[in-house]
């Protein structure tokens, strides 16, 4: 009984010694078309001795494999995957770009680094804006004297993440109609520092009104928003 294999790339037919079981731990490669192959993995017995038409000489001793090129199709496939990730590196730092000021929020400790990688992309970093999660409690409005008026509150950020603290638009009321419009920005009220996730800050800010304005003022309304 003999053993042939054949060349899993090209189909050729080669015979079978027992040397090849043990030389490069069955590795050998095909004398037509140089592929690389394991010999166990394509081993195949003949009942008929006889050298059969389609065979060729035994295959050489197999050396030097590492020095094998990779075909056309893994160098082909090698560059796809390097086309992939560089691809992939791109959407990363285009969606970072994007989405900065809200990663800054949600972790500050990188808002350095996010700073000095704008800097080549003159792009800024500012804590979010999220009006649906800042909230005015506890608020009152009072005289402190004929013609000055004293308006306090607490600015509750809701979220979980930092937050810019917003403007205060106050308008005062006479008769039930509007007769003061006022925008008191984040420093006229506060240190202008951030507002911390699930924290209160207190917002108080004193002004005074015309004399002949000031005693008709009967009630208010306060509103938070974003610039």
């Amino acid at each position: 009984m003999a053993f042939v294999t054949l060349c899993p790339q090209c189909q050729t037919g080669f015979s079978v010694l027992p040397e090849h079981f043990s030389t490069a731990d069955g590795w050998v490669r095909c004398g037509q078309c140089a592929h690389v192959f394991q010999l166990d993995q394509h081993l195949f017995e003949m009942d008929d001795p006889r050298p059969v038409p389609e065979m060729v000489q035994p295959l050489s001793r197999p050396g030097a494999l590492t020095s094998v090129a990779p075909s056309q199709p893994a160098a082909h496939l090698a560059w796809a995957w390097s086309f992939v990730v560089l691809l992939s590196l791109l959407l990363v730092l285009q969606w970072a770009v994007h989405q900065r000021h809200a990663i800054a929020g949600r972790v500050p400790e990188l808002k350095p680094f996010m700073q000095w990688f704008c800097q080549p992309l003159s792009c800024d970093i500012h804590w979010p804006m999220d009006p649906d999660h800042v909230s005015l409690e506890s608020s009152s409005f009072k005289r402190a004297d004929p013609d000055t008026f004293v308006f306090e509150a607490v600015v509750k950020n809701m979220g979980s993440s930092v937050l810019s603290p917003p403007a205060l638009e106050l308008t005062l009321h006479a008769e039930g109609r509007d007769v003061v419009r006022r925008i008191v920005m984040p420093n006229e009220w506060g240190d202008n520092e951030a507002l911390r996730p699930h924290g209160s800050h207190p917002l108080f800010f004193s002004f005074r009104l015309d004399p002949a304005l000031s005693p008709t003022i009967d009630g208010f309304k306060a509103l938070l928003f974003y610039p």
